[in-house]
């Protein structure tokens, strides 16, 4: 099996799962090619080591262009490359829109070529950005030239069919997946470990964190959590600290000068992101629209308890009642009585549930295994 992957730009948490499907694709004489559009994009603060890269890949020339906030990418060579890879499956990763993912997928489905054409799609009925006009219709044109569908679970199987109204096809089962072994907080991890981690980043050795690692934008919900945050009459030593980059951080900066309980600590490489989930005790995420965001995983890993909204694409998956909250909505009152319940939560060493969901559920060789073994029957 060759398997072909078009994609927008090089992520670390797709790097990882990549090198394990090369792995097990390689035990069966099959072989795995990532195209990219662009080297990055502008909201993206990753440092890339591609020298991780275990598979082979190439980072295509072609145009960019930001419309509306989205980022996209025309990569004419693509016919050129696809054709010298000669895949029998084509997975394309990223947005529908791309104009890179459009022009392939159009020009394999009038030639009729005899690649299997797969879209992997992570919406769900609380990602829809666009629900009446021409966009649903375009949307619905494109996507019904695919002749099968890679989403993370159910929620995202019923988007396609029920609410976007797409023709049944072939649907693959393909979770997210992080570095499992990365992120698993070591048995050895002490009190005396978290203090450390604490001074570094100029918090409270004696403090409790309650984390959000995300970037610094509207639709990550800071605003409400910072909001919420200082409405708290009982926050019992826990500080909020923030992990990300974002187009609001210097104005939350400026707005919370006086707030001591709230840091935001901006970009940070992997490994101090690894140590600050860590000495967390609880981990947040109030997404307003989120297909599948991986940070839950990668806490569920640091055995964390897990607070997140229902628009998080895979809530449902990761917090399973005894390890966390999903709020139904987002408001002060429903954040006030989550937050009481997670700190009864972390008190009772719940995270440890998180964490054997996650080595069940999200390992990614087993991901990987499995992903391939449903790919031949497409």
């Amino acid at each position: 099996m060759k398997l072909l992957v078009v994609t927008n730009i090089p992520t670390p948490y797709r790097i990882a799962f990549f090198n394990v499907l090369q792995q097990q694709l390689l035990l069966q004489n099959g072989k795995l090619k990532v195209l990219y559009c662009a080297e990055n994009e502008p909201d993206r603060h990753w440092k890339i080591d591609f020298s991780e890269q275990k598979f082979e890949y190439e980072i295509l020339k072609g145009f960019h262009a930001t419309v509306g906030g989205l980022f996209l990418h025309f990569n004419p060579s693509i016919l050129k490359k696809t054709a010298a890879f000669n895949p029998d499956y084509i997975l394309y990763a990223g947005s529908w829109n791309m104009p890179t993912v459009v022009f392939s997928l159009l020009f394999n489905s009038v030639f009729n070529t005899k690649y299997k054409k797969i879209f992997w799609s992570e919406g769900h009925d609380g990602s829809i950005l666009h629900k009446t006009g021409i966009v649903p219709t375009i949307r619905k044109f494109i996507q019904n030239k695919f002749d099968a569908f890679a989403v993370p679970n159910e929620r995202s199987k019923s988007y396609l069919f029920e609410i976007l109204g797409l023709k049944k096809k072939p649907i693959v089962i393909l979770p997210n997946t992080v570095d499992g072994d990365f992120f698993t907080k070591p048995e050895t991890w002490n009190i005396e470990n978290s203090k450390e981690v604490k001074l570094e980043f100029n918090i409270p050795h004696n403090s409790k964190i309650i984390i959000q690692v995300a970037q610094i934008e509207d639709r990550k919900g800071v605003f409400e959590l910072v909001s919420y945050w200082q409405k708290l009459q009982h926050k019992e030593n826990y500080h909020l600290v923030f992990v990300g980059e974002g187009s609001l951080k210097n104005k939350l900066i400026a707005e919370n000068q006086s707030e001591n309980t709230i840091h935001f600590l901006g970009n940070q490489t992997k490994e101090n992101v690894r140590k600050l989930l860590f000495a967390a005790d609880v981990f947040v995420l109030l997404t307003k629209n989120d297909p599948n965001p991986l940070t839950l995983i990668e806490a569920s890993y640091a055995k964390l308890p897990i607070l997140t909204t229902k628009f998080a694409g895979n809530c449902n998956e990761i917090v399973l009642g005894e390890n966390g909250v999903v709020m139904q909505e987002i408001s002060f009152a429903t954040f006030e009585i989550a937050f009481e319940k997670m700190k009864q939560i972390s008190a009772s060493n719940r995270g440890e549930i998180s964490f054997q969901n996650v080595k069940q559920n999200f390992d990614s060789e087993q991901v990987a295994r499995n992903f391939i073994e449903q790919l031949y029957k497409v």
